[in-house]
């Protein structure tokens, strides 16, 4: 499970770009909670720390316990990362209060490995169609990535959504399982001018 992450937050009341602004030139990280049964509430968590934990994750759909100043701690998922445009650092975040009893639908990162036959064999080139599986699952099932193996691929050959195994009595695909996921390409023949 993609969990382990315990974040410290405080409330916040103000709102707008030129406190966010000013909030992260302070150290601050501007962010909100929301969730089924709550009003969105404002917080703001310590950048550097909350960078560097994220750092230990290969996704961002992670399942932690957030702490805020004078309450205890709540199960939260981290909905949403917001990264500047330019430096890639993050200017805001969306936590999803959260049931641990109640299913979810939540984006798991695919991830492929192995070397397709078609790439190491007949000059083709793997190509990544999707990048993320939509999934309704427990909180306690949400892992970090999918790992799907693509080694069997030869050139023409694609992996599907309807390929991923995973346990039914888990998860419940949402993605259309027709797509595809992965696929090896011929390779493209360079023009000859002539």
């Amino acid at each position: 499970m993609a969990t382990g992450m315990r974040v410290i937050a405080e409330w916040r009341d103000t709102s707008g770009t030129s406190h966010a602004r000013r909030m992260r030139h302070q150290g601050w990280l501007p962010g909100i909670i929301y969730g089924a049964d709550v009003e969105p509430r404002k917080i703001r968590l310590n950048e550097h720390e909350f960078s560097k934990a994220l750092r230990q994750h290969t996704s961002e759909h992670l399942v932690m316990d957030l702490e805020v100043t004078g309450e205890g701690a709540r199960k939260v998922l981290l909905q949403d990362v917001q990264h500047h445009p330019v430096s890639g650092s993050i200017i805001h975040v969306d936590f999803h209060e959260i049931s641990m009893t109640k299913k979810l639908r939540v984006g798991i990162p695919l991830k492929l490995v192995g070397e397709p036959t078609g790439v190491s064999q007949q000059g083709g080139v793997l190509d990544q169609i999707i990048r993320e599986l939509e999934v309704e699952c427990l909180p306690t099932d949400i892992v970090e990535h999918i790992s799907l193996d693509v080694s069997a691929l030869g050139v023409g050959d694609n992996l599907t959504v309807a390929d991923i195994k995973l346990d039914p009595a888990k998860y419940t695909i949402i993605t259309n399982r027709g797509l595809a996921v992965a696929a090896v390409e011929a390779p493209r023949e360079e023009e000859v001018a002539p």
